[in-house]
């Protein structure tokens, strides 16, 4: 076995799209154009408004906030909840109390084929 670690110590800061309070640690890329990153937002965070360059689904493992997409309509989201947006849409995430997600990134993402929809 061997351990790793992706604490907040490690995060780089996310300054584009007007984000504050973002940083995000890398946590595997795959030979199949797939991108996971442990993403935080501290207390009072935007993940500023952007276009997904790829497939993109957005795991909260801890914490609540908000989440819109193309049409700008903001939703709750909490811990064990996913959004999911496609390659192009515009979309945002806020937080007023601090949000931890695991994100991950691919053409080939598709998780209505397994995950239960809210």
């Amino acid at each position: 076995m061997k351990l790793y670690r992706f604490d907040a110590s490690l995060a780089r800061p996310i300054e584009q799209y007007g984000s504050l309070g973002a940083s995000f640690v890398p946590l595997m890329r795959t030979t199949m154009a797939l991108t996971i990153v442990c993403i935080r937002l501290d207390a009072g965070g935007v993940l500023g408004r952007h276009p997904a360059t790829q497939n993109q689904l957005f795991l909260v493992v801890d914490g609540t906030g908000e989440v819109s997409g193309e049409d700008a309509r903001s939703h709750i989201i909490a811990a064990g909840q996913a959004a999911f947006w496609i390659a192009g849409e515009m979309h945002e995430t806020r937080t007023q109390h601090g949000l931890t997600a695991i994100v991950i990134e691919g053409e080939a993402i598709q998780p209505a084929d397994w995950m239960a929809a809210l």
